[in-house]
């Protein structure tokens, strides 16, 4: 996702998207929930590790965060270095424009120390290279459980709270569920608040995108191939040779869902979930109120996979392999010409829980009550 820009760099797409409004199918399954970091309700879970991927090396993650967290808004479009480095094996993008490689991504090559668009990586080789180098991501704020197998769900009892002028994709607020620590390829699934778009939730599902790189650039200057070991090429990551020839892969996929029926984003329990039915591997989707635990607008439930490539969305596979959830930002404005509420936009991560098993009947049970 992450995005269209999304995104994430944390979510940062380098593919198609398709989008369309989230079905009004009642899901049929719910899974128990549990809490995967430690919260102020009980002792359930386990420390995340918060983060700030802004100011190079001055903003590094730590290890040990509790909720409830407060995210703030990066405080700018600048970069910075993962811990985690670029594994072997491919080659991650070309330098067409034969500029310099130590340079930070989607900087205008206009502005002071700029470079052109393109250039990825800090240190990587000419011929795109990037084994054991630092990541560079696009500015994000947040926080990141422990690696959990299992998973068949997210439920965030949070806020996404503020206001912004940007642009679409330039400023997010998300919650999801990723594969990969360092959020490079693999598969994604989650929902998130674009500030550009009043009282939309977005559902997306994705897989081997996150290119790091915005969608608008030339193919030939992305971090994407069209396999693991070639060097030709491609808007998309590791997935050209996964579909039929002539196919168009989706890359991200997203649904949406208006709020503006109930006034907007509150506190509430976003959840999206994995349940098997008559055959079909589906998302489940709902928000719930806190209180009552009942919805404040229908749930819905979609097939990742319809009109498309089963190989192209790995649904049924996730929850073998685990991953990790993040709840934060993303922020992509590169000439940092937004405008924010005051004060500015944050999320107030209340708690943040996983799905386990698929057995149980819809009776939207999302999360034990609070203890007094």
């Amino acid at each position: 996702m992450a995005a269209k820009c999304l995104i994430p760099a944390f979510l940062f797409w380098g593919g198609i998207a398709s989008a369309l409004d989230c079905p009004q199918v009642t899901p049929t399954r719910v899974p128990e929930w549990s809490d995967i970091l430690s919260n102020r309700f009980d002792s359930a879970g386990s420390p995340g590790t918060s983060f700030l991927f802004s100011g190079l090396q001055a903003n590094p993650r730590t290890p040990g965060q509790s909720l409830p967290f407060t995210v703030e808004t990066p405080p700018s479009a600048t970069g910075a270095y993962d811990t985690h480095t670029f594994p072997a094996g491919p080659v991650y993008y070309s330098n067409s424009s034969g500029a310099s490689i130590d340079c930070l991504p989607g900087i205008d090559p206009t502005q002071p120390n700029g470079c052109p668009y393109g250039q990825v990586g800090e240190g990587c080789l000419s011929n795109g290279d990037c084994t054991g180098k630092p990541i560079l991501k696009t500015p994000a704020a947040g926080i990141e459980s422990n690696f959990a197998r299992g998973i068949a769900g997210i439920t965030y009892l949070g806020t996404f709270e503020g206001t912004s002028n940007a642009a679409p994709g330039q400023l997010l607020q998300v919650v999801f569920f990723h594969q990969n620590a360092d959020y490079l390829s693999e598969a994604e699934y989650g929902f998130y608040r674009d500030l550009h778009v009043p009282n939309q939730m977005v559902f997306y599902w994705q897989t081997n995108a996150n290119c790091t790189l915005r969608p608008d650039m030339v193919p030939n200057d992305t971090m994407c191939t069209t396999q693991q070991a070639d060097r030709q090429p491609s808007t998309y990551i590791y997935t050209d040779d996964l579909l039929p020839p002539g196919a168009s892969p989706h890359i991200t996929s997203f649904c949406t869902i208006d709020l503006t029926a109930i006034g907007g984003f509150g506190l509430y329990y976003y959840s999206m979930w994995i349940f098997f039915e008559e055959g079909t591997w589906k998302f489940g989707m709902s928000i719930l109120d806190p209180n009552t635990f009942k919805p404040v607008l229908p749930p819905t439930s979609i097939d990742p996979n319809t009109g498309a490539s089963a190989a192209w969305f790995p649904i049924a596979a996730i929850s073998r392999k685990g991953g990790y959830i993040t709840a934060g930002f993303s922020r992509y404005d590169p000439f940092n010409t937004q405008t924010f509420s005051n004060p500015p936009p944050s999320m107030h991560v209340e708690r943040l829980m996983v799905g386990r098993g698929f057995a149980l009947p819809l009776a939207f049970r999302p999360a034990p009550r609070r203890k007094n």
